[in-house]
């Protein structure tokens, strides 16, 4: 039997050692895996990134330019809406210096022109719907004279008697020089604030 024993120790031993081959061989081969992969993970990284790094760039730069553009129709959009709503209220200035309202702050507009002509001549140029209320409005000035004029401005035309200095203090001037505060109104009121 002693025989028959070292066969089987000798298979045993054999078995063990061929497991342990394959055992070996299957970490070596995970290894040679790994390695694999992650050389071809550092190759790919190697050839794509440049090129993922340019195409982040130029979707950034197309990114950009599409919000600028949309910016700007925005903003072209808001500067048409402003424009129709001045345009409807500058049709609207003839018939505003008729009204009692209009009126009523009219000496001041002659006040403030001649605040800024000083205590030079001047001329007043207003139309001729207004040459009472004007009059009346400067009837203390001696250095003043007041002309209607036929399809005058909506308001009055304050120069000097030399031409040297012009306080334009019609409604169209008015409404040009509020522009900014009334286009932040509206925008506000129509829900499209800056």
């Amino acid at each position: 039997m002693p025989l028959e024993h070292l066969l089987a120790v000798l298979e045993r031993e054999a078995t063990a050692q061929a497991e342990a081959l394959v055992a070996a061989a299957g970490t070596q081969a995970a290894e040679i895996a790994s390695d694999t992969d992650a050389h071809l993970a550092r190759r790919r990284s190697d050839a794509l990134g440049p090129r993922e790094t340019d195409l982040r760039g130029a979707a950034a730069a197309a990114l950009g330019q599409a919000r600028r553009v949309s910016r700007a129709t925005v903003l072209e959009a808001r500067e048409r809406l402003l424009e129709r709503v001045l345009t409807a209220a500058r049709a609207r200035l003839p018939a505003a210096i008729a009204s009692t309202a209009y009126r009523a702050v009219l000496p001041q507009h002659v006040a403030q022109g001649l605040r800024a002509i000083g205590d030079e001549p001047a001329l007043i140029r207003c139309p001729v719907l207004l040459v009472p209320a004007v009059q009346a409005a400067v009837e203390t000035r001696q250095n003043v004279s007041v002309r209607g004029e036929a399809g005058g401005g909506a308001g009055v035309i304050i120069a000097t008697s030399d031409g040297a200095i012009e306080a334009d203090n019609t409604l169209d001037a008015r409404l040009d020089r509020l522009r900014p505060h009334l286009a932040l109104e509206v925008l506000g009121r129509l829900g499209a604030a800056p």
